[in-house]
């Protein structure tokens, strides 16, 4: 589904699960990215995270600002695969398969309570390593990465930031699989609380994450999200844009 100059996968979560466990089977390397709404109106200020995303072997939608932009646009996007969601899932996968992780982004300490919670949801997970994501020495992390023999590097920087970092990287990264989720790792540490199950059914995790990060989240989700809206319908209307299904 191409939207906005940006083309993303529009597919279910167990189709999404499919293929990346085909990728992690048939390629050397590949890259796994989350487009949201957010997201897409980044990409159409900063061409370099653009041709990111475009370039990823899989990009996949996320929330539902990104499934009302593509209803805008005349499509329809078949299922939310947020990586918040979607990456337990893929840790279970890989649990079955014997296949390694490593956990690299958030605070000091965040990725290993992170690795913490995932051995006790999943005692048979391999996980090889962990890192924080504040760190000065990009050849020391890349070494420490490499040694660890993982299969998949879950890489929670923050967009555009984590995307870049991974593509700039990619030919010295071994990990067959390289993920950019967000603040995933917060979540699996338990350090930002998910929105309760509610909400989520109510499609309101917007709304929660404001109430728990105003400074931050307010501009992100109201002012930059109607932005956005804005943005969008006026490509809609009056540039008469439509998604196109490729």
């Amino acid at each position: 589904m191409q939207l906005l100059g940006v083309k993303y996968d529009n597919l279910s979560v167990d189709e999404a699960l499919f293929e990346i466990f085909s990728l992690l089977e048939k390629m050397d390397k590949a890259n796994v990215f989350f487009l949201n709404a957010d997201c897409l109106y980044k990409a159409q200020k900063d061409q370099e995270y653009r041709s990111i995303l475009n370039a990823a072997h899989l990009l996949l939608p996320d929330g539902i600002g990104l499934k009302l932009a593509t209803r805008i646009f005349g499509g329809r996007m078949k299922e939310n695969c947020n990586g918040t969601d979607l990456s337990p899932k893929v840790l279970e996968k890989a649990e079955q398969l014997g296949k390694s992780v490593f956990f690299m982004g958030g605070k000091e300490g965040v990725s290993a309570k992170a690795a913490d919670n995932a051995k006790k949801s999943f005692p048979r997970l391999k996980i090889v390593g962990d890192a924080s994501g504040y760190f000065s020495d990009t050849q020391s992390m890349i070494e420490k990465i490499n040694n660890s023999g993982a299969d998949i590097l879950f890489v929670a920087l923050g967009v555009p930031l984590q995307e870049k970092w991974i593509v700039n990287n990619r030919d010295r990264l071994r990990p067959k699989i390289c993920f950019g989720v967000g603040a995933f790792l917060d979540y699996l540490s338990g350090t930002i609380p998910r929105a309760p199950s509610w909400m989520r059914k109510l499609h309101l995790e917007w709304f929660w994450r404001i109430f728990i990060d105003p400074k931050r989240m307010f501009k992100r989700y109201l002012i930059d999200g109607f932005c956005f809206v804005v943005f969008a319908i006026y490509r809609r209307v009056v540039c008469n844009e439509k998604s196109k299904i490729s």
